[in-house]
């Protein structure tokens, strides 16, 4: 990545998931404040389950099959850096409140003024907290700052006080699974610029500044997890991960089918709605499937093959509905992911959670105009956004998403590599 300041910055991201890897390239101009995407890669992935690593030479191949696409179509030679998304139900969560003290031996004046150092020396006694020897932070993220025990604050510099206390949302991964991911990507000749959990790039990419000061959920249907986060005020307050997504109604109708999981998948989309009463509506469609053993091609209907859909994804919204009861959400439920393309989902989401529910898409970026950013996308162009902020490194709106201790992650990792 080039630094000159009259230059074009590469960016690149990269989407590892379940069902499938996306890597997107883009470029940043400074000379406009401005950046596109330039072109995406996206294959079906190999070696993942649930948003873990089990076979990292399938997800290297998968890894360089993605980057390799996204390279030609933007006309690009080579990246050496990724910003990787992380995810699967090792993440975990916790809130989290420090504080230290504000004194100047040499202050004359006896006013101490919140600088810079006391920010870093607040956040490292939050890296402190025992997290446990087999995980380790990913993200920390302010939630409230405090001075004095009495005024509460969003950016403390320049304030005088005493006594300054933070209160976090702190992110952790276990670091095995975190070294399995960055041992795929190293083996593709490629560096690990930054490490971004996935449900926070895709709020990134779909999420609004409004939507999450007046209190929003976003329920990011992937394939092998469904990832749960909900932003109040500008900050995000709750994260959580379900161990399985879209991938498993795939499965229970390949089961169910006795066919293939690429045949399941397809009738999935093809003739699946969210709900049998809605296939029901639409008018019931009759197809035949060819099973995996040769024998006579087995019929279904669009509404028997919704009623296992509705099943699982009933499932997955009443999880969520547990996550987030008694939550202000003003502005309701966000829906994205590849799961959230099923037909009506919105509709079932509104009957479970009881206030409005959107299927969300990628803000609009420029470039590849003619492409359909659907939300399987979500993650992807929110970890694009992730590594142009880190390359003009903002300071984030009310404190969401303040990165990392990715460098504390890489010190412990290199003992592995």
């Amino acid at each position: 990545m080039s630094k000159a300041m009259n230059e074009k910055i590469i960016l690149s991201a990269l989407d590892i998931g379940t069902t499938k890897i996306c890597a997107i390239v883009g470029e940043y101009d400074r000379s406009i404040s401005e950046y596109r995407i330039l072109g995406i890669g996206k294959v079906p992935s190999s070696g993942m389950k649930s948003g873990v690593v089990v076979d990292i030479d399938l997800t290297r191949a998968s890894i360089e099959a993605a980057v390799s696409q996204a390279l030609q179509k933007a006309n690009v030679e080579k990246i050496t850096g990724v910003t990787v998304g992380i995810a699967g139900d090792h993440i975990r969560s916790m809130d989290t409140e420090h504080a230290i003290s504000i004194n100047r031996a040499d202050n004359n004046k006896k006013v101490n003024v919140i600088d810079e150092k006391d920010m870093v020396r607040l956040e490292e006694s939050i890296k402190n907290i025992n997290i446990g020897i087999d995980r380790e932070i990913i993200h920390i993220i302010p939630q409230e700052y405090i001075i004095n025990d009495q005024m509460i604050v969003k950016n403390p510099l320049g304030m005088s006080g005493s006594k300054l206390t933070l209160k976090a949302h702190v992110i952790t991964a276990a670091i095995n699974n975190a070294r399995d991911l960055v041992n795929c990507v190293q083996k593709t000749g490629l560096n690990v610029n930054d490490i971004v959990l996935e449900p926070l790039a895709s709020a990134e990419a779909v999420l609004t500044y409004d939507q999450k000061d007046l209190g929003v959920c976003l329920i990011d249907i992937g394939g092998g997890t469904t990832d749960i986060t909900v932003f109040r005020e500008g900050h995000l307050i709750s994260t959580h991960i379900v161990g399985f997504g879209g991938e498993i109604i795939t499965r229970d109708i390949a089961s169910l089918a006795t066919t293939s999981f690429v045949e399941a998948e397809r009738i999935k989309k093809q003739y699946g709605f969210a709900t049998s009463k809605m296939a029901k509506a639409q008018g019931i469609k009759e197809f035949y499937i060819k099973p995996v053993n040769g024998k006579v091609d087995m019929a279904l209907n669009s509404e028997l093959l919704s009623e296992f859909i509705e099943a699982r994804i009933r499932e997955i919204f009443l999880l969520a509905r547990s996550y987030i009861k008694g939550m202000r959400l003003n502005a309701g439920i966000v829906l994205t992911g590849g799961g959230s393309l099923l037909r009506g989902i919105e509709l079932l989401g509104e009957e479970i959670f009881n206030m409005n529910c959107v299927v969300g898409y990628p803000i609009h970026m420029n470039g590849l105009e003619k492409e359909d950013y659907t939300p399987d996308f979500a993650t992807g162009i929110g970890l694009l956004h992730s590594a142009n902020k880190r390359n003009l490194k903002p300071k984030f709106p009310s404190g969401q998403s303040k990165m990392t201790l990715w460098n504390k992650l890489k010190e412990r990792l290199s003992e592995f590599f």
